[in-house]
């Protein structure tokens, strides 16, 4: 027993006088970080110990946390605070910082797009791709969806410069060629009455805005927008002929007008879009926008307004040469017949063409408390008073393939009536007041009709002398 005590106490010694031996010196290793202590190298032991962090002073933020003063470690955060849900075409943000917290998710296409509907996103109901258009054989019927959309040997491709004029022997200038609709090749002069200026072969009611634009105006557009606050409001001012064809002997209008047309603009609450009708007509002078012998625009001059208002609202608007059309020729409009008929005017009269809808549609109107069907577009006229919505009705009704649930009011003058037909394509009921008509109120009309959206064009001529007519329509 005595045995095992010593050989235990031998052992014991052993072990203390190797621990003592086994590094007689440490050998430092990499100095203390702020996580990792020093230790020795040689035996492992700690040297010194971690340093730990030294945070920064500032309160971290989701766009920049707490750092280390010594290493630059991140010591603290904060999270991003969601915005709203990420959208198809909208990522979610955040609303501290504004850095994106989930991308946009894309869209989910939906149908295929067929000759009236465009494809839409299974998700937002946002178009993907436009609708393809009426393919239309010789008989009228659209080879894809097999309905007939116009009358037989009444459709002309504008994309083809129109080819012959129906009804007529020769060629005629196609609309969107900018040169050859409009000679002034003699000095302009006014007819006996002194109303109408003759300049050539073309004739116009020349007048200078007031570049200071219309306040009375403007402010009626504000009230009706204030009144109905749920209602996307645009207003659309067109110009006149003389803005672009002006004879070189007159005083050019054409500053004045885009001057009279913004200035009205400006003076129009935020809540109420502004067509650049004038700006993007600019860009097409010399085509053929306005009759020669009558005081309307034709219906290119409207189609490029249409552009205008898709352009406020955010829309895509069709190409020209995506719509079928029809060309009627050998009219004489107003003018030439208040100018008394002169022979420089006769020898060039004027033509008509019609822009078909893409869409289907039905349309109505309301005359003498009787309701009539028609149509946007009638391919037998070749006059601006007969072709396009049946004329100056008080109130008309358009119930269209576009299924978008937006339903559009027009308030408008004889200007409007060309301009009506490219609305169909964009909304699935329009509406139509002619603000010198009895109709019934507004307020009614609004609510009968789930309007969502309204339109209020005139031409620049008439919006000093029509102010009180549309406030007191538009306000009913």
């Amino acid at each position: 027993m005595k045995q095992y005590k010593r050989l235990a106490v031998l052992a014991l010694s052993v072990g203390i006088m190797l621990t003592m031996t086994a590094c007689h010196k440490h050998t430092p290793g990499a100095e203390a970080s702020c996580t990792e202590p020093q230790r020795c190298t040689e035996c492992g032991k700690v040297l010194h110990k971690a340093l730990g962090h030294e945070p920064s002073a500032e309160e971290p933020t989701c766009d920049h946390p707490r750092t280390c003063l010594r290493c630059g470690e991140i010591v603290e955060s904060v999270p991003h605070t969601p915005g709203a849900e990420a959208t198809c075409t909208e990522p979610q943000i955040c609303t501290v910082c504004g850095e994106t917290v989930t991308p946009a998710k894309g869209h989910t296409p939906g149908a295929e797009a067929s000759c009236t509907e465009p494809q839409k996103c299974t998700v937002c109901g946002e178009i993907v791709a436009d609708a393809k258009g009426h393919q239309l054989d010789s008989s009228g019927y659209c080879t894809v969806c097999n309905r007939q959309i116009a009358k037989a040997n009444q459709q002309y491709n504008a994309a083809n410069g129109g080819g012959k004029a129906s009804g007529a022997d020769g060629e005629i200038v196609p609309e969107s060629q900018n040169s050859g609709h409009y000679h002034n090749n003699i000095s302009s002069y006014y007819n006996g009455s002194g109303t109408i200026l003759i300049c050539g072969d073309y004739c116009m009611e020349y007048f200078l805005p007031d570049s200071t634009g219309y306040s009375g105006y403007a402010g009626v557009i504000n009230s009706f927008a204030a009144k109905y606050p749920g209602v996307n409001v645009t207003s659309v001012i067109v110009p006149k002929c003389c803005a672009f064809q002006a004879p070189a002997d007159r005083t050019n209008p054409y500053d004045a007008t885009r001057e009279a047309i913004r200035s009205t603009y400006a003076m129009m609450d935020s809540r109420v879009k502004k067509a650049d009708a004038f700006g993007v007509m600019a860009q097409h002078a010399g085509e053929y926008m306005f009759y020669r012998t009558d005081h309307h625009w034709t219906s290119l001059g409207a189609y490029y307004a249409s552009v205008a208002y898709c352009n406020a609202n955010g829309i895509t608007p069709y190409a020209l040469e995506s719509y079928k059309t029809v060309v009627n020729t050998g009219w004489y409009g107003s003018l030439y017949y208040w100018a008394d008929c002169p022979a420089v005017l006769a020898a060039n009269p004027d033509y008509t063409v019609g822009h078909f809808p893409h869409t289907g549609y039905l349309m109505s109107y309301c005359s003498g408390g009787q309701w009539y069907g028609g149509t946007a577009i009638n391919a037998d006229s070749n006059s601006y008073g007969s072709m396009f919505i049946c004329g100056d009705q008080p109130l008309t009704v358009f119930e269209t393939d576009v299924k978008n649930g937006k339903s559009l009011i027009v308030f408008k003058e004889s200007y409007g009536n060309a301009f009506v037909p490219y609305m169909l394509d964009y909304f699935e009921r329009v509406v139509v007041v002619d603000i010198r008509k009895d109709t019934d109120s507004v307020a009614s009309l609004i609510s009968r009709y789930q309007i969502t959206d309204a339109i209020i064009i005139n031409n620049l001529q008439a919006v000093p002398g029509f102010t009180s007519t549309v406030r007191d329509k538009v306000m009913s």
